[in-house]
């Protein structure tokens, strides 16, 4: 997948199920209960790794107002 860039912060957090977000080069695997937050400016994108499907709060916090990346996200 293609990693999104966006103004602001984002945290993640996982419900259930395992989920392996990429920030930059480097990979962080979720569990239910585990969470991120990081400037979204940085390269980033997720995946879901186990063999159920997962499900995870994710709330960005942008700085502007023109800035539409859960179209990229949902779209």
């Amino acid at each position: 997948s293609i990693p999104i860039v966006h103004t602001g912060r984002e945290f993640v957090f996982c419900l259930e199920g395992k989920i392996a977000y990429t920030i930059e080069d480097e990979t962080f695997m979720l569990e239910a209960g585990d969470s991120l937050l990081f400037e979204a400016h940085l390269p980033h994108r997720w995946k879901n790794i186990g063999k159920t499907p997962s499900r995870s709060i994710l709330v960005f916090c942008s700085i502007d107002v023109n800035d539409y990346s859960i179209e990229r996200y949902f779209g």
